[in-house]
């Protein structure tokens, strides 16, 4: 018999501020994309609760595609309860077919 060391990384959140969770607002359609070329494109999410009481403080890739990248949280100049991340990507060959992207947002 054998055996083989297993760890696990458990993050306990505090009680949120609020209790509404963030809306991450969907990309409307299909987004195509070739090979080989950079596409980029912005991943909005919405703060349902007061501002100053909860903010979004990151957008996590929690199943990230191969390759791309997350900048920085940024908010909108138009709306305080709206933030978005500009997500950039270059396709490889070997990503042709469909790609899932799973994201997650937090308050504070």
């Amino acid at each position: 018999m054998s055996s083989v060391p297993i760890q696990f990384l458990i993050y306990v959140l505090p009680e949120p501020a609020c209790s509404e969770i963030p809306v991450i607002i969907p990309l409307t359609g299909c987004l195509e994309v070739t090979v080989g070329v950079s596409q980029s494109f912005n991943l909005s999410v919405l703060n349902l609760c007061d501002y100053n009481t909860s903010n979004i403080t990151s957008i996590i890739l929690s199943n990230p595609i191969t390759g791309m990248q997350i900048g920085n949280l940024s908010s909108s100049s138009t709306n305080e309860s709206l933030v978005y991340a500009t997500l950039t990507w270059t396709p490889e060959e070997s990503q042709i077919g469909l790609q899932q992207l799973c994201t997650v947002a937090y308050t504070e």
